[in-house]
């Protein structure tokens, strides 16, 4: 159901327990219902209210939902809501819950009435209204559904989830702009609804700001790793701007998600379409289709990419498919016409083309209309020739010949062409002259597509040979082949043009595949014979695509042209038996050639670049510059232990390729990891001595490794081999400053930024350094310049924020935060009204616009996290700490508090680091060293913690902390000494260090008896063989030397045996369920004398994580309430009573007591809700407790019992 429904999830076994046992057996029972209701039929209605029982949004998956059981709740909620003399109350949530029932169902026209009952009997029931437009949403009604989350909002002014329902609505219905500012609303109420995040980058990519969309989708991905529709939708993002690679890692992941998904699997083809890779399309559009046979998408993507495999037959029955499906779909018949143009049949093409065309008039000009539609007006053009329209090009040949096979790709590269993808225009032109080399058409349009990329050149190499073809051209071509008409002039150009050919192969092996780099490689030679590196390029691309014969030979002409080839590609030449082949050299004897040798290294002395090109022109298997693209992309997401995996691979398919080691060592060295870094950094100048980069790398992982002298080597080879490369300079500033010569280094900064004026990462070096020197003035203005070029860096902020201290000057970007501090000042300090008042939703309400209206002041953060703490909303308390941390990461207020969170989650070691690094910054504050000596305790590093709690209370002996650390420190000295027994060695820090011998079971049951918890000895003496079993466990992971394996194998232990025994409770004595009750109104008696109601509150919802500095009183109350369970559970195994329930008269007589002992129907609703911002819900616990333990008899024993027994299972 909703998150309304006020339930709360079980967690802990002994926190949640009122929700529960309470609201399903005390108030739905006797104390309120009339005999007319069964009981049975509250338990079926209402259940276990703590579960999340409905998805009130829909989304259900039907696999996940037990129809039978939604009937039964369905029949059971009907009775009680039908019942006119039932309570008020009751019939409004039985009307709520059958509507979260049909929700689960889909019910959404039932849902909707039982909703609309709720809000009859209860106007203000927001969870109501809530869910109600929830259904309205889901049945597309969405004015009504708009019309709920505004009474939703009226309500609740800060519901977050209101406003971000209400922005979906706006959406669906085009109204983006009120859809923004809803979703902004939602995020500003709470900045964790990753829903709103969602929908927001949604709202963005509706207005075609892709970058603000996926930065929303980033933002909810962080919040939700499995967000599947943000997934999604980040991918369709990435799609629309070209960038496939990361949109089918999206798609990838939401498949992983969600498997059954049609829309995944279809969006993954259209991008593996993208990258023109059919195979993997054709699969996926086939899973979609096999998913959902309706699915358009699914057949128009797989008939695209059947035609791009030239397998016309199944493209044009896919299209079919998709035009019987949906005849509205203009893209379909739009495809049809151009396979039914390439396949002849003209006549049909034309009535496709026009069909195309009136369902979107956009698509004019993109195919052939027949004779009987007008000619468009052509195009008016600019005066410069060389930007003539694709629409002048074609009526420069009014005919395109549609039985031509090349004809579909001119009209396709026109198309693109038009649409501002000039290289694919190009691709498509080229193919078309493969398809058919004497195509007048393709070379004239590609002369022009060329000219609008100032590619002068190969514009009027085309142009001459359109012209060759068809001298009409001439006047057209004038302008492009101007003076460029003599063989001198035209060879000179024709060898630029190569070039630039060359270079463009290289990109296009990666983005276009084999064929497109071939197409510009085979042009390359035909201008320049004479090119070695169109030829090298082309053997490497024949070689990707299987054609070994002609890969060999185009090796051996490289080789010819430049002898430095001949490393290069000396496997391409090799005869059948792996040896070189002999390659004339003229002028020179040739020595015999050795028989390869797989284990040695042949350094390439001219690999000297970390170019595309440069990657697609060494890596000879396909698979391998896959996974080194694959590689730098996860690299720069900063995922190194994924880019590491994709480097492995390729070295695992070429062992000898220098770019696997050159990525894995930059990942490496990215991840801290400077020693395995700099391993693969020799590797890479094994394999190519005289590439520059990867001496920078290796001298900056040496420097930051203090091999200072070594980096120095290294930084100036590079600087050697490459003058002009900025990081070898870079390089040598971070030696000469880790040397301790900051002059020298500031000079070499310089240098860096000479050669590239924009890296800020040189300026901030510079200015450390400059500030070293004490020039603060330098390095402050080093500071700004990098704060201008990277401005959300917390680095460069705190630099200049030190330097500006340092100079003595007022910072004027402090005088601006002062002023937004001071803005932000009344906000904050209603919040802290609503804290003071312990009404912590409202103040999160404040400090969360406080958030908005100062998002750069820490602050607002740590304020808004104070008040998420008590609430019990730790990872929310994290997120918020962590942000004031990234801002200010001298904030010390903020790391006591992080590392008291984390103590909370259970990460003591992590918290540790957060003590330590505050009691540096302040090392004379008795709180820090507490809470340290308190995690320490909690470790079981005794010796620490009385060290620590001896400190604090030195430092401040008056405050409350210090009696509670007394008592502390005097138990942590106690474990200290007996844990100091014979067998351990007290290392020099008074850390216990295990002794060599081998632990054994005696040893470890040793250990637990003095530590003198008394559940462990009802465990052993009430079922002695899981004593000893539980003995074996601890001692097989306590010889792995890790204390917090052990914590938690007996934790998980104990709650095991727990839950084993806890069905047991039914037929326990009265004394001993009386000793365990009592055991739980004393923590509670004690959690009430020390700590706020919110903590006591927090107590019942989450446990002993509620309890952010355990006193050693309140262990002590943990261990006696495990031990009266135990020997609860012993003695019910022994007594042979009957496990008989409560009955009505049971509880009525628990009522009675209960009002007797000053309970009011207030508080007896506050335990039945569980109602967390009722202060006085722990009091009313403990009555409600002690009206049991004042039951005699049989009654009494019924009713302590199942009480302990609901405790006790969870």
């Amino acid at each position: 159901m909703s998150r309304r429904t006020g339930a709360l999830a079980r967690v802990v076994w002994l926190s949640r327990w009122p929700l529960l046992a309470l609201a399903g057996m005390v108030v739905l029972g006797a104390l309120t219902a009339p005999a007319s209701a069964a009981a049975r039929d509250y338990a079926l209605c209402f259940g276990d209210e703590s579960g999340d029982q409905s998805s009130g949004s829909g989304d259900t998956k039907e696999a996940s939902i037990d129809k039978v059981a939604v009937e039964q709740r369905i029949a059971a909620c009907t009775v009680i809501a039908e019942d006119a003399t039932e309570a008020s109350r009751l019939r409004i949530k039985a009307y709520f819950y059958r509507g979260s029932a049909r929700d689960d169902k889909q019910d959404w026209d039932g849902a909707i009435a039982d909703y609309g009952e709720t809000i009859a009997l209860d106007p203000k029931r927001t969870s109501a209204y809530f869910n109600r437009g929830t259904d309205w949403f889901n049945k597309e009604d969405y004015d009504r559904a708009i019309a709920d989350f505004n009474v939703v909002i009226s309500l609740e002014p800060s519901a977050s989830d209101a406003y971000s329902s209400r922005g979906s609505a706006f959406l669906r219905k085009g109204k983006v702009d009120a859809a923004i500012i809803d979703f902004q609303q939602a995020i500003e109420a709470d900045s964790q609804n990753g829903d709103a995040h969602t929908g927001l980058g949604a709202a963005w990519g509706n207005t075609g700001e892709r970058e603000k969309a996926i930065a929303e989708y980033d933002k909810a991905l962080r919040i939700n790793p499995t967000d599947f529709i943000a997934l999604v939708n980040r991918g369709l993002a990435y799609a629309a701007k070209g960038e496939f690679d990361l949109a089918i890692a999206d798609y990838d992941a939401a498949v992983g998600i969600d498997p059954a998904s049609a829309d995944a699997h279809v969006n993954r083809s259209a991008a593996w379409i993208g990258k023109e890779d059919w195979v993997r399309a054709i699969a996926d559009a086939n899973k979609a289709i096999e998913l959902d046979a309706g699915m358009v998408d699914g057949y128009y993507a797989r008939g695209v990419a059947w035609a791009s495999k030239n397998n016309d037959d199944r493209a044009v029955a896919d299209f079919d498919k998709a035009i019987e499906l949906d005849a509205t779909d203009a893209r379909a018949w739009f495809a049809r016409s151009l396979m039914r143009a390439r396949n002849g049949d003209t006549a049909g093409a034309s009535a496709d083309c026009r069909k195309a065309i009136a369902l979107d008039p956009k698509k004019t000009g993109g195919c052939d209309t027949g004779p009987d539609v007008a000619e468009a007006a052509a195009a008016n053009t600019d005066a410069d020739p060389t930007r003539s329209s694709p629409d002048k090009a074609l009526q420069a040949s009014p005919t395109l010949d549609p039985s031509n096979p090349a004809t579909w790709y001119i009209q396709q590269g026109l198309k693109d062409q038009q649409e501002g993808d000039v290289p694919g225009a190009v691709y498509l032109f080229s193919y078309a002259i493969k398809l058919d080399p004497d195509n007048v058409d393709a070379y004239f349009n590609r002369a022009f597509a060329e000219a609008s990329q100032d590619h002068n050149y190969l514009a009027a190499s085309d142009c001459r040979r359109a012209v060759e073809l068809d001298p009409q051209r001439a006047g057209a071509c004038a302008a492009l082949m101007a003076d460029h008409q003599s063989g001198q002039v035209a060879g000179t150009q024709d060898q630029a043009a190569a070039k630039t050919l060359v270079d463009r192969a290289g990109a296009r092996l990666a983005k276009y595949g084999v064929d497109g780099a071939l197409l510009d490689f085979d042009k390359a030679i035909s201008l320049d014979p004479k090119n070695a590196d169109a030829f090298l390029g082309r053997s490497r691309a024949r070689t990707l695509k299987g054609e070994q014969a002609g890969a060999a030979e185009d090796c051996r002409r490289a080789i010819e042209l430049d002898r430095t080839r001949l490393g290069s590609c000396e496997e391409q030449v090799a005869d059948d038996d792996g040896r070189p082949v002999q390659v004339p050299d003229p002028g020179q004897t040739q020595a015999a050639a050795a028989a390869s040798n797989p284990q040695t290294v042949r350094p390439n002395l001219m690999a000297t670049d970390d170019t595309l090109a440069a990657k697609t022109m060494e890596t000879k298997d396909r698979r391998a510059l896959e996974a080194i693209l694959g590689g730098d992309a996860w690299l720069d997401m900063g995922k190194y232990d994924k880019a590491i995996g994709a480097y492995d691979v390729v070295i695992v398919l070429e062992p000898d390729n220098r770019f696997g080691y050159f990525g894995r060592g930059k990942a490496r060295a990215a991840r801290g990891d400077y020693g395995q870094a700099i391993a693969d950094f020799d590797r890479v100048i094994q394999l190519a001595p005289n590439f520059a980069a990867a001496y920078s790398r290796r001298g900056l992982a040496k420097v930051t490794s203090n091999d200072i002298e070594g980096a120095l080597a290294d930084c100036e080879r590079a600087a050697t081999l490459d003058p002009k490369a900025r990081d070898a300079f870079y390089c040598k500033g971070m030696a000469w400053h880790g040397k301790g010569e900051a002059g020298r280094a500031i000079a070499a900064y310089s240098l860096a930024i000479g050669i590239d004026a924009k890296d800020d990462a040189s300026y901030y070096a510079r200015g450390m350094a400059r500030a070293d020197r004490k020039d603060y003035a330098g390095a402050i203005a080093d500071f700004d310049q990098a704060l201008k070029l990277d401005p959300g860096n917390a680095d460069y902020a705190i630099a200049r924020k030190a330097a500006v201290a340092a100079k003595g000057q007022s910072d004027e970007a402090d005088a601006a935060a002062g002023a937004d501090l001071q803005a932000v000042m009344p906000v904050l300090k209603r919040g802290d009204a609503f804290y003071a008042k312990r009404k912590y939703d409202r103040a999160i309400a404040e400090y969360s616009r406080a958030v908005a209206l100062a998002p750069n002041e820490p602050l607002t953060y740590s304020a808004r996290a104070r008040a998420r703490l008590q609430k019990g909303d730790y990872d929310g308390a994290l997120a918020d700490i962590n942000q004031a941390l990234e801002i200010d990461p001298s904030w010390i207020t903020a790391y006591h508090a992080r590392a008291l969170i984390l103590a909370k989650k259970r990460e003591p070691e992590k918290a540790i680091a957060d003590f330590n690094r505050a009691i540096e910054m302040k090392p004379d504050y008795a709180p820090f060293y507490f809470g340290r000596g308190s995690t320490w305790y909690s470790m079981g590093e005794y010796d620490r913690a009385a060290a620590d709690l001896d400190w604090a209370l030195e430092l401040d002996p008056k405050s409350d902390m210090a009696r509670q650390g007394r008592k502390l420190a005097k138990a942590a000295k106690e474990k200290a000494f007996r844990s100091n027994r014979p067998g351990k060695l007290a290392s020099p820090a008074g850390k216990a260090t295990p002794a060599l011998k081998a632990l054994t079971s005696a040893d470890i049951d040793a250990e637990v008896q003095k530590q003198d918890l008394q559940i462990f000895k009802a465990i052993a003496e009430e079922f002695p063989d899981d004593y000893r079993a539980f003995i074996d466990k601890v001692m097989v992971v306590a010889r792995s030397r890790s204390k917090e394996a052990v914590r938690n194998t007996s934790r998980v232990t104990v709650a095991e045996l727990r839950k084993k025994y806890a069905p047991l409770l039914p037929s326990a004595p009265d004394s001993e369920a009386s000793q365990a009750l009592s055991a739980q109104i004393a923590m509670l008696n004690h959690l009430m004398a020390r700590e706020t109601p919110a903590t006591c509150n927090n107590y019942l919802r989450n446990g002993p994580d509620a309890v952010i500095a355990p006193d050693h009183e309140f262990l002590m109350d943990m261990d006696r309430i495990g031990a009266t369970l135990f020997r609860a559970f012993g003695a019910a195994k022994k007594s042979g009573l009957p496990a008989a329930e409560p009955g009505d008269q049971d509880w009525s007589l628990v009522a009675d007591a209960f009002t007797k002992g000053g309970g009011t129907p207030t508080e007896m609703e506050a335990i039945a809700n569980a109602s967390q911002e009722f202060e006085g819900l722990c009091p009313a616990v403990v009555k409600l407790y002690a009206a049991a333990l004042s039951l005699p008899g049989e009654s009494g024993r019924r009713i302590k019992t199942a009480i302990l027994y609901e405790i006790a299972k969870n």
